[in-house]
């Protein structure tokens, strides 16, 4: 399918990228892009990558394809320091949890946005980060969300389809502005919660004993609090309008389960948890 890609940031996702382009044989030639170079050694010691090169000496000029792999608020960074040698064929994706911010920052650097750029968000990542946590077949039957924008070639767009549908996933189309909304609220909200909630709880006079005691449920809901918190930093900055209607409407929400515990209303609360329960049920058991 290609001849070199060159993957700028070899973490959890582009990392396992790289396996199952490799397993697949799906490229000849996988260059790891970085600004640490410990990493990149480390990276094509585990047989991620082929070779590498610092950013500041990246030459993409015979890639295929370039997929950035690197914090959103690093986009526009990036994209400079490739902008040179970027051939005007070259394939250019990227893996970021947003995509307005990402999308600004090609206009930003590029100007006119490329024709060969296309977007895109594989759901598939964790609170795990780094090459070390790439695993082979991660992306089997997981969602990925592209986000082409008015430029992007049809062609350019069916070849980044093609790619992830090889690799096994789920391949959607969405805008730029409704994929940050949906997310805001089934991953970004999600995760703020879950580090709110853990740092409520250390805040307790018996926090404890409350971590002593705590169950595998919590456990279970508090996982992803183990997430880089300087990747959801980003994250956050980068989608925050959208975040922010979600924060609201959710903080809205436990204003009413509070009336409804505070004024004994039974009845509603049963409600209330019913309806999660059964919309919970139903929509996993679409997975």
């Amino acid at each position: 399918m290609f001849d070199r890609v060159c993957l700028v940031g070899v973490g959890l996702i582009n990392g396992s990228l790289a396996k199952d382009l490799k397993r697949l044989d799906l490229a000849r030639t996988i260059t790891g892009l970085g600004r640490d170079r410990e990493r990149l050694a480390g990276a094509q010691s585990a047989g991620l990558i082929d070779d590498y090169a610092l950013l500041a000496d990246a030459d993409v000029a015979d890639a295929d394809l370039v997929v950035l792999g690197v914090p959103v608020a690093k986009t526009a960074e990036v994209l400079d320091a490739i902008r040179p040698s970027l051939g005007s064929v070259t394939l250019l994706t990227d893996v970021g949890s947003t995509k307005c911010s990402v999308i600004q920052a090609a206009r930003q650097v590029f100007g006119t946005l490329p024709k060969q750029f296309v977007p895109g968000h594989p759901i598939a990542g964790s609170e795990q980060i780094g090459y070390e946590h790439a695993k082979a077949r991660l992306f089997d039957g997981r969602r990925v969300i592209l986000t082409p924008t008015e430029n992007t070639d049809a062609e350019a767009l069916q070849r980044i389809r093609a790619m992830w549908q090889a690799v096994g996933a789920e391949v959607d189309e969405l805008s730029a502005d409704r994929h940050d909304l949906i997310l805001s609220a089934t991953s970004h909200l999600p995760h703020m919660v879950a580090y709110t909630l853990v740092n409520y709880l250390e805040a307790k006079p018996e926090a404890e004993q409350i971590f002593d005691y705590a169950a595998a449920g919590f456990y279970d809901f508090t996982r992803i609090a183990s997430s880089s918190p300087a990747m959801w930093t980003d994250i956050c900055m980068a989608n925050r309008e959208q975040l922010l209607v979600s924060i609201e409407g959710f903080g809205q929400l436990l204003k009413e389960l509070h009336a409804l515990i505070s004024d004994g209303k039974e009845e509603a609360l049963y409600a209330f948890l019913e309806q999660a329960k059964h919309l919970r049920d139903h929509n996993s058991s679409k997975k």
